[in-house]
Formats: C-alpha cells, structure tokens, sequence
C-alpha cells in the first residue's frame, strides 16, 4: 500500500508538476528547498541525504491522490503498478488533460496532480518494504531465531533485513511462545539482538520475528524507497533519514507491514535546524 492520509490533512488542492519530472499516485510529494529558486512544480520526495534529511533540504508536501490525464496512465516501474502523469510543454500542445479546480485557467494543457497536503498534524499511513531488489520491493526478512534466551532478553538470528539502530528499531515475533510480541532493540546488528524488557516466555530456537529500524512509537526515522511510494525500512537510517512521529507500526502480517506516523515539525524548520 503507497501512502494515503489516515486524517487531518488541511485540504486537496491541484499543484503542476515540476519540469521533466513524473509523479506516482501513491507517491509523497515534495519540494527541493536548495534549489527553490528554479522550483516550478511538484515532484516526488527525493530520498533523504543526510541524517533528517540535513544535506538534501527536502521537504514533504503531501500524498498524491489524482491527475488530469484524461485518460489514466499506469506504470509498473519497479515492480510497482501505479498511476501516474509526466510533465509536459503547454507549448502548442496536443496532450489531453481534463479540468483542474483551483485559480488554474481552463484549456491550459498542463499536466497536474491533485495533492493531500500534509503538516506535522496530518496522520499518513504506508507500508513498509525492504527496497534492496533492483525488481520489486518486497517484504521485510523474517529472521529465524538460532540461539535463544532464558531470560527473554536477546536472541540470535539469522540475517535480518537490516542492522539495528538503538532507539529506533523494533522487533516482532511472529511465531513462538512470543507470537505478537514487539520489543525496542538497542543493539547494532543484523543476527544479534538485544532488548531492556524481558519477553512473557523464553526465545527458543526456530522462533520466527522481523525486524525494522523504526521506533514502535515515537520520534524516529525513516527512509523512502524507490519513487517515494513507501519506506524502506532496509536503509541505514543512522544515515539517511526523514524525522517523523510513530503513532502506530503493524508488523502481524508478512507482505502487509505498514506505519501509522505523522511526519516531524522540523521537517519544515530548515532554519531553525541548520538545514538551509
């Protein structure tokens, strides 16, 4: 599932679409603050540079939810089946696009996207994918438990999709004497993992869990995947990442993973946190 907004988005609106640039619905939406003087348009979320996105100054805009192709366009780029719209000269054009709502004249054949705008109070929710496939994303590793732990504290596994990150990576058992539990992990590795909280029962071999790097509630850290439809949760966010607020992160069902979250006010404080 691409993004979509839960609540509080402040409104629709239609936006034009940056110069050469294709947008996805689904997708987030933004805008490049370090080169906003030739910024036109809208496009896609670029990945996060820099830890909260401190290098790229990007800054989320909101969920596209529409275009004004007359007839829709649909892309499997990736592996991800989606609609989409590519911009477009005006320019004695002979591209078809039905009307937009908003101060835009009619007949201006241009190509649009119709946007769920987002603020630190909008609630979004997306799903969480390991993006390391050239093909497709695909659902997070299921690791499965080789040493386990009397106390309930740790465990060993095989290969997760990504190495921990402390405070702000979370476990789930999937299976086990622990199915349904989740545990905040504070180690940094992909096989070893260790937690404060002791588990209801011991971790036995050949339990099954998951592991991602974002914080079971909370301030934490994201990073998107490929055409800024979901999150890759197989990105080292001790890296590269956007700030962001989890409400609430469902890891029950494999290939359904998702995130409730609203993304961080400092995203739109490049000033206030040294990133302009």
């Amino acid at each position: 599932m691409p993004f979509s907004v839960v609540h509080d988005s402040p409104q629709a609106i239609w936006c034009p679409v940056e110069k050469d640039a294709t947008l996805y619905v689904g997708g987030m939406a933004g805008q490049d603050m370090s080169n906003i003087a030739t910024h036109e348009g809208l496009e896609m979320l670029p990945l996060a540079t820099g830890v909260w996105c401190t290098t790229g100054f990007d800054i989320p805009f909101g969920v596209i939810i529409g275009t004004n192709n007359r007839r829709p366009l649909y892309s499997n780029t990736g592996g991800i089946n989606t609609e989409y719209i590519s911009w477009s000269t005006p320019h004695d054009s002979t591209s078809e696009f039905v009307l937009t709502g908003g101060p835009y004249i009619s007949g201006g054949r241009e190509p649009f996207v119709k946007v769920d705008i987002v603020d630190p109070t909008t609630v979004c929710r997306v799903n969480l994918v390991d993006d390391t496939t050239t093909s497709a994303p695909v659902a997070p590793v299921v690791g499965t438990v080789t040493t386990g732990s009397a106390a309930g504290t740790g465990c060993t596994t095989t290969a997760m999709s990504v190495a921990s990150v402390p405070g702000y990576s979370t476990m789930y058992f999937r299976t086990g004497a622990n199915k349904g539990t989740y545990r905040m992990v504070y180690s940094t590795h992909a096989t070893i993992h260790t937690w404060y909280t002791p588990t209801y029962a011991d971790v036995s071999e050949d339990d099954t869990c998951v592991l991602v790097d974002l914080p079971l509630f909370g301030l934490g850290g994201a990073q998107l995947s490929s055409y800024s439809l979901s999150f890759d949760i197989n990105a080292d966010v001790a890296s590269h990442s956007y700030p962001l607020v989890v409400q609430r992160l469902d890891l029950s069902e494999a290939g359904a993973e998702y995130v409730e979250f609203q993304w961080s006010s400092v995203n739109w404080l490049p000033a206030a946190t040294g990133r302009a």
